[in-house]
């Protein structure tokens, strides 16, 4: 136990710069593998990465949704996502889209929203079928992922074929502040805030947290609500772990668990529509 709260502070905030050097010394140390391709796409005037490997045209797509609470674009974070595309496309096959989605405070709700979709939508105009796009997303992105799967199934879009999210911030509606993405919106809008969702005939779900983040209800709730409606939710909770600590493989054993979690999940999702034809 902590002898004061101060001294429980002190070491949560040594902890936090621990984990954020470790961050930048992978980033840091980081290159594209040989084998891997990363192409910049304009879609609509909106800047997309996309991640395959070589020689290839992968008949699967995951849609990545980065963090960075709506006000961090990709090229603040471009590494870190990069790094993740790749581990993405070698645990799926898949070719890997990456979003500079437009961030608040210069572009509050629904311009992320509306990015993503323009995303989601793209992908189908290429020949994807959604049973074969997965949309992921950590932090901001895992609650945008969770908003575009909404906004897809309430417009008439088809659904993909699941959604995984780490550390997904579902609740920006809080009493004495309004994040910037809100701007003047409701944050109870479900668009803004998905724990206000509803989830019936939503694809299945992998939804990961750390035991030890202050965004842990966010998940659990969503999962909750969803698994009421009959959704098919696997939510893993990670003792111990911090706010999107899966960025910090292969350092730090938990976040490679939790990988090895979202290939059998991906590898899960896949299998059941191996029958299917997987390219209009």
């Amino acid at each position: 136990m902590f002898k004061n709260i101060g001294d429980g502070v002190y070491l949560q905030n040594r902890l936090q710069n621990s984990n954020f050097e470790l961050l930048k010394q992978l980033n840091d140390s980081w290159t594209l593998p040989e084998e891997y391709i990363l192409e910049s796409k304009n879609v609509g005037g909106i800047t997309m990465e996309w991640v395959q490997a070589k020689g290839i045209k992968p008949d699967k797509a995951i849609l990545q949704l980065h963090g960075g609470a709506y006000t961090r674009s990709l090229e603040d974070n471009g590494m870190t996502y990069r790094r993740a595309a790749v581990q993405y496309a070698r645990l799926s096959g898949a070719g890997v889209l990456t979003v500079d989605y437009r961030v608040a405070p210069e572009h509050p709700y629904p311009a992320a929203l509306e990015d993503a979709v323009l995303a989601y939508t793209w992908l189908l105009e290429q020949g994807y079928l959604p049973e074969c796009i997965i949309i992921t997303g950590d932090s901001a992105g895992g609650g945008l992922a969770l908003a575009t799967a909404l906004y897809a199934r309430d417009h008439g879009i088809p659904l993909p074929a699941a959604l995984i999210t780490m550390s997904a911030w579902t609740n920006l509606n809080y009493r004495r502040r309004t994040p910037a993405y809100a701007g003047k919106n409701r944050a109870d809008n479900p668009y803004i805030s998905p724990v206000y969702g509803a989830y019936h005939d939503f694809p299945p779900m992998l939804m990961q947290a750390g035991g030890d983040e202050l965004l842990l209800n966010d998940t659990i709730k969503v999962a909750q609500k969803a698994k009421k409606a009959g959704v098919a939710v696997q939510q893993t909770t990670y003792p111990g772990m911090f706010h999107v600590f899966q960025m910090l493989f292969p350092e730090l054993s938990d976040a490679s668990t939790a990988w090895n979690e979202i290939e059998a999940f991906i590898k899960d999702v896949y299998a059941e529509k191996s029958g299917a034809q997987l390219w209009r």
